[in-house]
């Protein structure tokens, strides 16, 4: 009995654990961001009411959800309830940042949850992922961790509850393709498309990971299949919002040169967690994401280092010629390579540090 009732607790206290970490990261972000709120581009509100800019505005799964919730609360129970939500205040009261209309005050508490939830499960299956991987429990938790609290630092020029999204969904993929699991990943794939576009272009990298489990042709089909369905849902969603002001992505191939001649670009610094911390392509943390892959990428197996290989050559052609300089949320397509050479070198680290 004594021994199950340690068990217990010991699970309870990792759970708590990865549960307040989860949390303190995703309040570095929000406290930051929020929704965006009073944007008229690409804001909650844009999102409410259909109105915001593309391509921000084709990132409509976690939108939908909400209104979709929100439409299933009878009438009267959701005028009392947005009353009592508006006199509480209680997400205002926290956040400077949250300017909240009442008129979609229940979405915006829903998307709330719907984020922090989101947010906390993605930590659990990227823990679950970097175990399996490194089969190291310490290591893949203190990896899974490590993330929790940096991602504030990708979110540096704009913070989007899609991001948070994007993150729960590119973990689970690597998480299926790693056990072959691809009915999981064909039936996510369309959800994932409608939550942002870019989950079309991380599926190639899947590729190698199925060929641990079957052979080319059939690991070839998963992953065209797999696309097939995603680009049908990005095209759909697309003809929903064709008539929106901006396109299906901007350029920004010329400010990316011109960001790279510029030598304080490389310096710049934003308030993270209420410090001033170093920021988008600050030349310190490029310095030890290099030393880190370096030390780190023999301990990949093939599977994975092909996988790191082709998502960042995809990756690092979409944010040179799409995306704004020092806008490093959307080299969200390696988080999952960077947790794995993070996690490999907090086990070295551990390692040594048992020897001395």
């Amino acid at each position: 009995m004594e021994k199950k009732l340690d068990g217990v607790i010991k699970k309870f206290m990792m759970f708590f654990l990865i549960l307040m970490v989860s949390a303190a990261g995703f309040c570095g972000f929000f406290v930051k961001w929020s929704f965006r709120d009073g944007a008229s581009a690409w804001g909650f509100d844009a999102y409410m009411e259909g109105t915001g800019r593309r391509p921000a505005m084709d990132r409509q799964l976690m939108p939908q959800t909400v209104k979709l919730v929100a439409s299933l609360i009878p009438e009267p129970t959701k005028e009392k309830l947005s009353a009592k939500l508006e006199k509480n205040g209680s997400i205002e009261k926290r956040y400077a940042q949250a300017h909240i209309t009442r008129k979609y005050i229940i979405e915006y508490y829903l998307m709330y949850i719907l984020c922090i939830v989101t947010y906390i499960a993605s930590i659990f299956i990227l823990r679950s992922l970097l175990m399996e991987v490194l089969r190291d429990p310490v290591s893949g938790t203190l990896g899974a961790l490590f993330f929790a609290l940096v991602f504030p630092f990708f979110e540096v020029l704009g913070g989007y509850f899609y991001d948070i999204g994007e993150i729960f969904f590119l973990f689970l993929a690597a998480r299926f393709a790693l056990h072959g699991n691809w009915l999981g990943l064909l039936i996510m794939a369309p959800f994932a498309e409608a939550n942002k576009e870019a989950f079309l272009f991380f599926l190639p990298a899947l590729y190698p990971l199925f060929r641990q489990h079957y052979d080319k042709k059939k690991s070839a089909g998963i992953t065209l299949f797999a696309m097939f369905l995603a680009g049908l849902m990005y095209l759909y969603i697309c003809s929903c919002y064709a008539g929106n002001p901006g396109a299906m992505a901007d350029h920004h191939a010329m400010d990316h040169l011109r960001a790279m001649l510029n030598p304080l670009n490389y310096f710049k610094t934003s308030s993270i967690y209420g410090l001033p911390l170093g920021s988008g392509m600050f030349l310190p943390h490029m310095i030890c994401v290099y030393w880190i892959v370096k030390h780190t990428w023999q301990y990949l197996s093939e599977p994975w280092k092909m996988h790191a290989k082709i998502i960042f050559v995809i990756n690092g052609i979409l944010y040179f010629f799409f995306v704004v300089p020092d806008e490093i949320r959307d080299l969200s397509m390696l988080y999952v390579s960077f947790s794995i050479f993070i996690s490999y070198y907090i086990q070295d680290l551990i390692k040594k540090n048992m020897e001395t």
